[in-house]
């Protein structure tokens, strides 16, 4: 091979490279959206991950709001390929198809299960209607253990001992809509962590193509249910 051909393939291999990093790390977004500040940020101040990702909903904030605030294991789901979520993280998950009233009133400090039994959930720290939800998990990378969502003492402690153990995922996970002309939405989502140990960030990259995926689906999920039924949502909701 000549030195030419191996110049070539190199500067391919490096292009093919950047572009894997870049859209593990953002998907959908322009650059100022990209840099500036969303709600929790400050949850993470200093993060070893960033995923920035979005997408255009041709429908209101407040018709894509209900869809959000049901989100969660044994709520309305997440909106993720269910085959996935079934062969990699061995959970049976269902997204629902319609709004459900029983799962409309999320507030901060509740707790929203993110697998059977709560062996991973997410604090919910701020909630701003039609705009915005914070959420905010610290959990083992892989391994769960069956908690109490009512016994905070029993979630403050599984919070401490994963990061004394050095053995932990601690991000913050945030949903946030905003108006996009007079009928349309802008739908963010930011992820932002830091975790233990140190060897991990070799995952970086393939984690934020999983990420990638794993949103790319959630989008057009709500996007379906938001944009081919807005009147029900409407009357459901009391909007």
């Amino acid at each position: 091979m000549s030195s030419g051909h191996r110049v070539l393939r190199l500067a391919l291999l490096l292009a093919g490279t950047g572009v894997l990093v870049r859209v593990s790390r953002r998907s959908g977004v322009t650059d100022d959206e990209l840099h500036g500040a969303f709600p929790g940020d400050a949850l993470i101040a200093s993060p070893m991950i960033e995923w920035t990702r979005g997408t255009t909903i041709s429908a209101k904030p407040e018709q894509v709001w209900p869809w959000l605030v049901q989100m969660g294991y044994g709520r309305g789901g997440w909106y993720t390929n269910e085959r996935f979520d079934r062969i990699v993280w061995r959970i049976e998950s269902r997204s629902s198809d319609v709004i459900l009233p029983e799962w409309q009133h999320l507030k901060a400090g509740d707790i929203v299960p993110d697998g059977p039994g709560y062996a991973a959930y997410f604090r919910v720290m701020e909630v701003r209607t039609h705009e915005a939800i914070v959420y905010h998990s610290i959990r083992h990378p892989y391994r769960g253990q069956t908690l109490d969502p009512t016994d905070e003492s029993a979630l403050v402690a599984r919070e401490r001992e994963l990061i004394e153990g050095g053995n932990y995922l601690d991000f913050s996970w945030v949903f946030v809509l905003r108006p996009h002309g007079s009928t349309a939405t802008r739908l963010f989502v930011r992820t932002r962590a830091n975790f233990e140990p140190p060897w991990a960030r070799l995952a970086v990259v393939p984690l934020g193509l999983v990420d990638l995926f794993h949103v790319a689906t959630m989008f057009r999920n709500i996007r379906r249910r938001a944009e081919t039924n807005p009147i029900q949502q409407s009357a459901d909701t009391g909007s």
